[in-house]
């Protein structure tokens, strides 16, 4: 009895289903879920959409002018990362942490930000447009600029027609 147990332990080491390895090259689709990376790392210009980055690690970690549309973020730590005029449009972060990240003129239309930490984020000049806010923290966040109309606000209201910097429900 001991080597069937044995035997079926050591055989679900080698045949379970696992995620792609966290040194997989940067591409389309790529699964990082559950990977910790270095910090400050500059992934600047990656294309990366269609990609699970769902609790994941990137702190401090350069994304500018990347391309992450439809990619799930969600539950991902990200604080003091940058992703200057990056597209993530319809993205899902859902409980990410998103706290002092710059989205400087990203595009954000329809991403769900529900319950993201966005502490002190920078979205001056962003597009974000339907995105979600529900029950997120955005406390001293910068909206300057920013285009949220239709955007789902923290008290889970839309955000009316000429919504620029600020939401007018």
């Amino acid at each position: 009895m001991k080597k069937i147990i044995l035997l079926a332990l050591f055989s679900l080491l080698f045949f379970t289903n696992s995620n792609a390895a966290c040194d997989d090259p940067l591409t389309e689709g790529v699964d990082y879920s559950n990977c910790r990376f270095s910090d400050s790392q500059d992934l600047q210009g990656s294309y990366l959409p269609n990609s699970n980055l769902s609790f994941a690690s990137f702190i401090q970690v350069n994304f500018d002018k990347s391309i992450m549309m439809t990619s799930n973020l969600s539950f991902g730590t990200f604080p003091e990362s940058t992703f200057v005029r990056a597209n993530l449009y319809e993205s899902v972060s859902i409980g990410a942490n998103f706290e002092k990240t710059n989205f400087t003129g990203a595009n954000l239309t329809r991403v769900d930000f529900m319950g993201a930490t966005l502490i002190e984020a920078n979205f001056q000049n962003s597009n974000l447009m339907e995105a979600n806010f529900t029950s997120s923290n955005i406390t001293n966040a910068n909206f300057d600029g920013a285009n949220l109309t239709g955007a789902t606000w923290t008290n889970g209201q839309t955000c009316g027609p000429e919504s620029i910097g600020t939401c007018k429900q």
